[in-house]
């Protein structure tokens, strides 16, 4: 049985990103202070953008477009 300190984020998931979002995330930590490392930046990003309330038209606009890209990638 292992020992020690329990892994503070056991689940991990590999992701893709293209260049152009990280930029922006690189953009968005460096401004906070301190500067999150690149993970943790992501998962506040996260944190921020599931506790966004979305008006009608983004969200309908968001599921269209989330749809559209599903479509597309079926395994």
């Amino acid at each position: 049985m292992p020992r020690g300190r329990p892994e503070l984020y056991p689940v991990k998931k590999v992701i893709g990103f293209d260049q152009s979002m990280l930029h922006a995330i690189d953009h968005w930590r460096r401004k906070q202070t301190p500067i999150p490392t690149v993970s943790d930046a992501i998962r506040a990003l996260v944190e921020l953008g599931l506790a966004a309330k979305p008006n009608a038209a983004e969200t309908a606009h968001g599921s269209k477009l989330a749809r559209k890209k599903m479509r597309g990638r079926r395994s």
